[in-house]
C-alpha cells in the first residue's frame, strides 16, 4: 500500500454510510481518482477543508492496489474559490468544466495538463476573466483534444479522406464527413472553413482566443452537439 500526497480539484462528492463521504478528484500527479474520505461527516473540523466540489485542495491518500477507490486519509483547503459561487452563470459554467472532466477522463491515468487546464479556467471563472462563452468554447476543445475525443476536423470520420472546405458536420459520427459518406448522416450540414479553423486553433491554445462574437454561437452549437451525441451519458449541466 503506497502513500502519496497530490494537489486536487473536487469533481463530486457523495454520502457513504452515514459518517463518511466518497469523492471524484481529479489530481495534478495522478490523474481521476475516486477516494473515501472516513468520519467527514461525523467530525468535519478534523479535516481543515470539507471537501467541496469546485475547490483545490491538498490531499494525503493511500493507493490500495486493489482497490479504484482510494483512502483519504488528509485534506486540507488550498483555494476555496468562492467567487464562483456569486454568479449563478458563473457558476452553471463551472459546473459543466467539472462535469465534462469527469465525463471523459479515465480513473488512475495522469492527465497533468488536463488538471493545469481545468484549475486555470476555474481560477478565470473565478475573477471573472473573460466573456463566458468565449472560455466555454476553449476548455471544451481543448479537454477534448487533451483527452483524445476531440472532433475530426481535418478527415473524414467514416474513410478517413482528407476533407476541410467541402465537408459537413456531423456530431453523430464525430466530426466530418466527406460528401460520399454524407449518407451516414443525411441531417449533417456544411461546414465553413473557418469554424473548422477556430475550432482546431482552439484546441492547440493552452489559453482562450479572442473569438469573433458572431461566431460563438456556431461553435458553442457545434460543441454542445458533439457532446450530446459522443458521451456514453448525456451531461445533466449541458443545456440548450
Amino acid at each position: 500500500m503506497g502513500i502519496h500526497t497530490a494537489e486536487a480539484i473536487v469533481l463530486r462528492r457523495y454520502p457513504f454510510r452515514e459518517t463518511s463521504v466518497t469523492l471524484t478528484c481529479l489530481t495534478d500527479q495522478f490523474g481521476k481518482l475516486k477516494g473515501l474520505v472516513k468520519g467527514l461527516r461525523t467530525q468535519p473540523n478534523r479535516y481543515r477543508s470539507a471537501m467541496e466540489p469546485l475547490t483545490v485542495n491538498r490531499i494525503v491518500f493511500y493507493d490500495t492496489r486493489t482497490s479504484q477507490l482510494h483512502l483519504i486519509s488528509q485534506c486540507d483547503l488550498v483555494d476555496p474559490l468562492e467567487a464562483i459561487q456569486r454568479d449563478l452563470d458563473v457558476a452553471r459554467l463551472a459546473a459543466l468544466c467539472v462535469e465534462v472532466v469527469d465525463a471523459v477522463v479515465p480513473l488512475d491515468e495522469p492527465q497533468p495538463q488536463i488538471y493545469q487546464l481545468l484549475k486555470h479556467t476555474l481560477e478565470r471563472l473565478a475573477v471573472g476573466a473573460g466573456p463566458l462563452d468565449t472560455v466555454r468554447i476553449h476548455f471544451v476543445m481543448r479537454l477534448l483534444k487533451l483527452a483524445g475525443f476531440h472532433p475530426q476536423l481535418n478527415e473524414c470520420a467514416i474513410c478517413s479522406t482528407h476533407v476541410h472546405a467541402a465537408g459537413y458536420w456531423s456530431a453523430r459520427e464525430g466530426g466530418l464527413l466527406c460528401p460520399n459518406c454524407l449518407h451516414q448522416d443525411p441531417r449533417a450540414e456544411a461546414a465553413s472553413s473557418s469554424t473548422l479553423e477556430t475550432l482546431a486553433a482552439l484546441s492547440d491554445s493552452a489559453q482562450p482566443l479572442d473569438l469573433d462574437p458572431s461566431a460563438l454561437t456556431v461553435l458553442r452549437q457545434r460543441l454542445d452537439e458533439f457532446l450530446r451525441w459522443r458521451l456514453d451519458k448525456p451531461l445533466k449541466t449541458l443545456t440548450t
